[in-house]
């Protein structure tokens, strides 16, 4: 009930002052200054001009998670993708006779969310629900829904995948590598999103692990000061940039479960451009690491 309310006032909000109008006024909403997005220097407001200015099927590809397995097996190899269980155009209950108990599923479209869901028993699992459910999400255009229309171009499908644990059947990290390629050098921000499934936390550090004075989404408690770092981190770097090399500015999401890397998503426009910076300041540094904006 309280998504529908949600919405409904979202949407009826975009119906009275359109997309763009509607943005300009949640973004003041959201970041508590007036935009300027005709001519974007904060990184708030060039993720909002990219969502309306950049042609759509630049991007379709990479965003969908089926899609983007292709160009992530060339730019870095196989070795990188995270185990793929199956993939339907439409799912039934019957699907899942042959996976393993834990799994997880996704639509192969959006950016995260509800139609992204960990399965640790299918045994104790409505598999009909949960096959209705997300067949339901194949009919939802979510690209429309956030103006990134680049999720609404390729043909949604529901994808299975190994859920990924460490040995010791934690989960991991998601380490979100924030790369802003410039004309001499690249900028990277490392995102560390630490126990999502628990008491979720997050900070940003610099390339030497140093943690930086500022956060995106600053509602999260700050990842732990002794946070222990992956044997393999350098060797995350380097895919993160090879990954991001034909790109101004975008985000590459990777998991490091014991020293192995695995690919997680890219994303061109990091949370649709309403996670707020804490400061002002920082916002617009960000901003000036992103050289073009398109």
């Amino acid at each position: 009930m309280k998504n529908t309310v949600k919405y409904f006032i979202r949407d009826f909000l975009r119906f009275i002052f359109r997309p763009f109008g509607y943005s300009w006024l949640r973004f003041i909403i959201t970041h508590k200054y007036i935009p300027n997005l005709n001519k974007p220097l904060s990184f708030s407001e060039k993720i909002i001009y990219r969502k309306f200015n950049v042609e759509p099927s630049l991007f379709s590809k990479l965003v969908d998670k089926y899609a983007v397995r292709d160009y992530v097996k060339k730019k870095i190899g196989e070795q990188y993708l995270i185990p793929l269980l199956l993939v339907k155009d439409h799912i039934s209950s019957e699907d899942f006779h042959k996976l393993p108990s834990e799994f997880v599923i996704k639509t192969s479209n959006g950016g995260g969310g509800e139609n992204v869901k960990l399965i640790t028993s299918k045994e104790k699992t409505d598999l009909t629900a949960l096959s209705n459910q997300f067949n339901q999400y194949l009919k939802i255009n979510v690209g429309k829904a956030v103006d990134e229309h680049f999720y609404d171009i390729e043909t949604p499908k529901v994808i299975v995948e190994k859920l990924m644990r460490h040995k010791d059947g934690g989960f991991p990290s998601d380490y979100k590598l924030h790369i802003f390629n410039q004309s001499d050098d690249s900028k990277v921000i490392i995102q560390v999103d630490e126990d999502r499934f628990g008491n979720h936390k997050r900070s940003l550090f610099d390339l030497n692990k140093n943690k930086l004075e500022f956060d995106i989404q600053p509602k999260y408690d700050s990842v732990r000061a002794d946070y222990n770092w992956p044997d393999s981190f350098d060797e995350m770097i380097e895919v993160a940039k090879k990954l991001s090399e034909d790109f101004k500015y975008v985000r590459v999401d990777l998991y490091n479960i014991d020293g192995r890397i695995y690919f997680g998503e890219l994303t061109f426009c990091h949370g649709s451009g309403w996670e707020p910076l804490s400061s002002k300041e920082a916002d617009f540094l960000l901003g000036s690491y992103w050289e073009e904006f398109n």
